[in-house]
């Protein structure tokens, strides 16, 4: 697991397109806090808080989500992983020693990147709260692990690039562009009395739903969600709802894990 680690953290630093993400956040982030320029101080759940989610949940899941399946369907495409099925490497180490080495370079990039751009912004003479900067921080990070994780799992279906470009381009479009509007357009063909429950249920099928309510609550600003969600986000506020919170992280990981298990197996068999 740990050579996979290693392995996959120094193939990552070496070539010239990791590079290019760092150019891509310091352009992205640096314009997101010279933007807050006419604002006296930048704190809490603003206007401008909303478009650097919105953002962020535009960006990173898609990059995430190709990076991930890109750095398995490389190696299927290219026979390597095949060379590695004839050592005694097991699916699991495989797995978690991709995500680790992939989820470390792009911690070190953004947090380069972010690390930078706050810097931009300070010397521009912009103002910001410590508490917003690491909430936008975390969140960031959040997105990253997670998606990046779906990621990995796309490239245990695949066998080729363009596959997983494909299949990785329509997981983001569904999860993040017409999330909405298709779960509007299920929600009006349930009873009534159902919508709130499966409104609720919502939050938690989707990673980046789970994680933009996160940040919002993490900013005590959960009443931009509406009366419906008030007993949940009381509830997730309460320390049951951090237990509910880190249950929903082992369940999510555990899944992913099995099912990328489960096609690495199907492959080895086949």
């Amino acid at each position: 697991m740990w050579n996979i680690w290693r392995s996959e953290l120094r193939m990552t630093v070496r070539q010239r397109s990791y590079y290019s993400f760092l150019v891509l956040w310091v352009v992205v982030l640096s314009l997101l806090f010279l933007l807050q320029a006419s604002a006296p101080s930048l704190t809490g759940y603003t206007n401008m808080t909303g478009t650097v989610v919105n953002i962020a949940l535009y960006i990173i899941p898609l990059f995430m989500l190709i990076i991930g399946s890109f750095s398995i369907a490389n190696e299927m495409e290219n026979g390597q992983w095949r060379l590695l099925t004839t050592y005694p490497l097991f699916s699991l180490s495989y797995i978690v020693g991709k995500i680790g080495g992939q989820f470390t370079a792009q911690v070190i990039v953004f947090t380069f990147s972010y690390g930078l751009s706050l810097a931009i912004g300070l010397l521009s003479g912009n103002q910001f709260s410590s508490e917003w900067l690491l909430s936008i921080y975390f969140f960031s990070i959040q997105l990253i692990f997670f998606f990046l994780i779906i990621g990995i799992a796309v490239g245990c279906v695949v066998s080729t690039r363009w596959q997983a470009l494909s299949i990785s381009v329509m997981i983001w479009f569904f999860l993040i562009m017409i999330w909405p509007t298709a779960l509007i357009a299920i929600l009006g063909l349930v009873p009534y009395t159902w919508i709130a429950p499966l409104m609720k249920f919502a939050l938690y099928v989707n990673p980046a739903e789970f994680i933009r309510m996160s940040f919002v609550l993490s900013l005590d600003a959960g009443a931009v969600f509406g009366r419906t969600y008030d007993s949940l986000m009381t509830f997730l506020n309460s320390p049951s709802g951090v237990l509910i919170n880190v249950l929903y992280f082992i369940v999510f990981l555990t899944i992913m894990f099995l099912f990328s298990m489960g096609m690495l197996e199907w492959r080895k068999r086949r």
